[in-house]
């Protein structure tokens, strides 16, 4: 697919660091416009209790994955955490942005990068944080919140590292940046940012 190629529809990238709040923001969103679904990419990890099966993700066992690596059936695909793959199908990507779908995702930041870089028109990143004055507060904020949560899934000073070397110098890369100070003002934001760009791009028309 040739990232110069105009096509229909929009993927909304959301981006940051564990502990911002993306996946409650990215819910909020889709639950207040159905003709927004999530893009489903492939991951080794379990599903969860709140997940579905090709909803969230494809969840496919390592084996299947690597298939799918060795007939370049993914975009991009990265180890995220040790024993945990995560990637983008091609395929679907293409044919729902070619089909002018609209579709919100949470991508970390080497493949929200490939994806921006691939279908340039077609990507918005929107980089969720949260508030400090610099990255050391920042990192405080989302240590506080990763313990609060007490989230099984998280390995804590992992998912810190990874904020500091990667995810929060990214959040220049990104063409918005929302603080999640105030979860539901944060869910505003998000909410008018996507029906900024739905208007500009006349896709705010029925679910497809």
């Amino acid at each position: 697919m040739s990232p110069t190629k105009k096509l229909p529809g929009v993927i909304f990238v959301i981006i940051g660091p564990g502990g911002a709040g993306k996946n409650a923001i990215m819910k909020a969103v889709m639950a207040g416009n159905p003709a927004i679904r999530q893009l489903a990419t492939a991951t080794t990890r379990e599903m969860r209790s709140d997940e579905a099966p090709g909803r969230e993700h494809l969840f496919v066992s390592r084996e299947r994955f690597e298939q799918m690596i060795a007939a370049g059936e993914l975009l991009e695909y990265q180890e995220v955490t040790p024993g945990k793959y995560y990637g983008i199908p091609r395929r679907s990507i293409a044919a729902g942005l070619a089909a002018g779908e609209i579709r919100i995702a949470d991508i970390e930041v080497l493949g929200a990068s490939i994806l921006a870089a691939t279908f340039a028109d077609n990507i918005v990143q929107i980089f969720v944080t949260v508030p400090g004055a610099d990255t050391s507060e920042q990192l405080k904020v989302l240590h506080k919140r990763m313990r609060e949560r007490a989230d099984p899934y998280t390995d804590i000073d992992q998912r810190l590292q990874r904020a500091e070397a990667l995810e929060l110098p990214y959040q220049s890369q990104c063409d918005y940046v929302v603080v999640n100070d105030s979860l539901s003002a944060a869910i505003d934001r998000t909410r008018g940012i996507i029906q900024g760009e739905l208007a500009a791009r006349q896709l705010a028309g029925a679910p497809k």
